[in-house]
């Protein structure tokens, strides 16, 4: 599967991508077709989930359990899943319960 993970926290995105060996993995702002992508929501404006849910993507936003209004705020823009930093950590995981 093809994942972008949006993240700027360099430590963060390498547990991430560490999670997500067997699938082919990118780390840039912009999105170029993949299957799904991982945002943090703390680090990129909410509305980038809409254009990439316009766009076909798959999204899972993810911030601070603590951070419960931009929660619901990626809730709301449309991700289709919302997780905390904590689980994130686990992205193979996640991806592996996502439906096709």
């Amino acid at each position: 599967m093809k994942v972008l993970v949006m993240e700027k926290n360099l430590i963060m995105l390498s547990r991430i991508k560490n999670s997500l060996s067997g699938h082919e993995v990118s780390s840039n702002a912009e999105y170029s077709g993949e299957d799904v992508v991982f945002i943090n929501v703390e680090a990129f404006p909410v509305d980038k989930i809409r254009e990439l849910k316009a766009k076909g993507a798959k999204v899972i936003a993810y911030c601070s359990h603590k951070n419960v209004e931009l929660q619901l705020e990626a809730r709301s823009a449309g991700a289709d899943l919302v997780v905390p930093n904590s689980q994130v950590v686990d992205a193979g995981r996640i991806l592996d319960g996502l439906k096709p």
